[in-house]
């Protein structure tokens, strides 16, 4: 609740520097803002008014086919890696069996693609009533791999049981998306937007992890390798809620 009471201040405040700038603007420049050919650049409002994705998307591109329906597309892109790297060592008996690296990595990418089409029920008036749909597709790789060690104790003696494992999978998803918004115009060009959005998608994912256990200072231990693939499959359904935003339009 604290965070949309500030981005609600946050608003009125853009929205009230916007409306006093248009009206010192000479009236004759005035221009209706969803008139056909006119573009706008979207994007949300977060947490602390920092920009945040709007319907799935980091920043959205429009275009006004008239002023009564537009055309809507927008495109997220990321991605992260990491690696580590820790000492194990352990203790039995009081005997002490020494420090073994371990280490692990992880990368991960994603990238999803949202277009609708909006109908603009009232085109005339600063205030605007507008619903959407339009499909979604999306994909998503993530890949891993861990080199762990584990001391097991047999009676007075230790060995390290080392754990390789790797892991690879992949996402794709297509569906569509719907919404339901209004837009308030503070001049010719800025306008501030709440939207709620619906979303289903449907998504096949496949995934091949492996595993290898091995012990060198055990020499009875058996060396074992486990090789596990499969596919899921299945619908998603997902609620943007309610979202607030700018449109920057030129």
């Amino acid at each position: 609740m604290y965070t949309h009471r500030k981005r609600l201040i946050f608003l009125i405040v853009i929205s009230t520097i916007a409306y006093f700038y248009s009206q010192a603007q000479d009236g004759s420049s005035e221009r209706t803002p969803l008139e056909q050919g006119a573009w706008a650049l979207q994007f949300g409002i977060g947490a602390n008014f920092t920009l945040t994705s709007f319907q799935g998307t980091t920043i959205a591109l429009k275009y006004q086919l008239s002023d009564k329906s537009a055309i809507r597309g927008g495109i997220t892109i990321s991605g992260s890696t990491s690696n580590g790297n820790n000492t194990a060592s352990g203790f039995v008996a009081d005997t002490s069996y020494g420090a073994v690296p371990e280490n692990s990595s992880a990368d991960a990418s994603n990238v999803s693609f949202v277009l609708q089409y909006l109908w603009y029920m009232n085109p005339s008036g600063p205030v605007h009533f507008y619903l959407g749909l339009g499909p979604s597709v999306s994909y998503s790789y993530a890949n891993s791999s861990s080199d762990n060690s584990t001391l097991t104790a047999v009676k007075t003696h230790g060995y390290w049981v080392r754990t390789v494992s790797t892991s690879n999978s992949r996402q794709w998803g297509i569906g569509g998306t719907g919404v339901a918004g209004v837009e308030w115009f503070a001049n010719q060009w800025l306008s501030i937007r709440a939207e709620y959005s619906e979303g289903i998608q449907y998504q096949w994912r496949s995934a091949a992890p492996s595993s290898d256990l091995s012990s060198p200072l055990y020499l009875t231990y058996v060396p074992t390798h486990s090789d596990v693939s499969g596919t899921t499959k299945g619908w998603s359904l997902t609620s943007g809620g309610v979202s607030f935003g700018l449109s920057i339009y030129w």
